[in-house]
C-alpha cells in the first residue's frame, strides 16, 4: 500500500500488532467474511420462517428484504471496526484514513475514481445480464421486489448512510491493510479482498437461481478491484470515495420504492 502520510493504520504500523497476535488472523479473515455471513444468515432465517408459514417461494420472498439485511450488516461492520480499532489502539477515523492535510491530492484521486466508476460499476453487470438472459434489465426484476411502503421509507436514510461508513472501510480500511501487514502481496490482497467485496452481493439477495446468483457475485468485481487499486495508491482518498459511494447507493431505496408502488424499472 502506498502510504502518503504517516498512519497508525498503515501496514508498516500494523505489522508489529500482527506479529505479537494483538491482531489475530482469525479476526482479519472474520471481518472479510462478516458482511456476507450476516446477510445470508438473516436471509435464510427469514426464509425458514416463511417456509414454516407455508410460503412456497420462501427464499425469493425473503430476498426481497435485502436492503434491510445490508443495513444490519453495515451496523455490525461499523460497531466491530470501532471495537477492534480500540483493541488495536486506533480510532474509526484512522481506519477511514481521514487526513485533512492531503485533501487536494485526495480530491484528484476521487475524481479519477469517479471516472473509472462510470465504466466499472454498471457496464459489467449490464453486459453479463445480456449474456445470461438476452435482456440487460431482466435481473433487476428479481433483485427489486415490492415491500410494504412503511418498510421502505426508513431505508432512504439508514441504508446509504450506514453503507457509506461500512462497506468500503471494512474491506479497504480494515481488512486490506492487515493482510498487507501479515506479508501478503499487494496485488494478491486487492484480488482476494476485491473478490470478497463483489461476492457479498450474492449473499445479500440470494435466490435459488444460479444465473441470478452468478450475476450478483461477479458483476461488481471490476468495480471492487478498481476501488482497491485506488485506495492502495491513495489511502487518504478513502473518505471521499465513501462520499461518492453514498451518492451511488442513495438511489437503491428509490428503486425499491418505485417497485413497491407498482412501477416497473424497465
Amino acid at each position: 500500500m502506498s502510504i502518503l502520510v504517516s498512519s497508525a493504520n498503515s501496514p508498516e504500523a500494523l505489522a508489529p500488532l500482527i506479529d505479537d497476535q494483538t491482531i489475530p488472523a482469525r479476526r482479519v479473515w472474520g471481518m472479510l467474511a462478516l458482511r456476507s455471513a450476516i446477510s445470508l444468515t438473516l436471509l435464510l432465517s427469514l426464509a425458514f420462517a416463511l417456509a414454516l408459514a407455508e410460503r412456497l417461494d420462501a427464499v425469493k420472498a425473503s430476498a426481497a428484504w435485502w436492503l434491510w439485511f445490508v443495513t444490519a450488516a453495515n451496523i455490525a461492520s461499523i460497531a466491530l471496526m470501532a471495537r477492534f480499532g480500540r483493541l488495536e489502539g486506533l480510532r474509526l477515523r484512522d481506519i477511514y484514513f481521514a487526513n485533512k492535510s492531503t485533501w487536494r491530492g485526495d480530491l484528484l484521486w476521487a475524481a479519477i475514481f469517479a471516472g473509472g466508476t462510470a465504466v466499472f460499476a454498471m457496464l459489467p453487470g449490464t453486459l453479463l445480464a445480456q449474456a445470461l438472459w438476452g435482456d440487460a434489465a431482466y435481473p433487476n426484476g428479481l433483485l427489486f421486489q415490492a415491500l410494504p411502503l412503511l418498510a421502505v421509507y426508513p431505508l432512504f436514510v439508514l441504508m446509504p448512510v450506514t453503507q457509506a461508513f461500512a462497506e468500503l472501510p471494512i474491506y479497504w480500511g480494515y481488512v486490506a491493510p492487515r493482510l498487507r501487514a501479515s506479508g501478503m502481496n499487494r496485488w494478491i490482497t486487492i484480488g482476494i479482498v476485491g473478490l470478497a467485496l463483489s461476492a457479498q452481493h450474492m449473499f445479500f439477495a440470494f435466490q435459488l437461481d444460479w444465473r441470478y446468483d452468478l450475476w450478483l457475485a461477479v458483476k461488481f468485481l471490476p468495480f471492487a478491484l478498481w476501488t482497491g487499486f485506488v485506495v492502495d495508491r491513495r489511502p487518504t482518498a478513502l473518505p471521499y470515495l465513501m462520499g461518492l459511494h453514498f451518492l451511488i447507493d442513495a438511489s437503491l431505496p428509490l428503486l425499491l420504492l418505485l417497485v413497491s408502488k407498482g412501477m416497473p424499472l424497465s
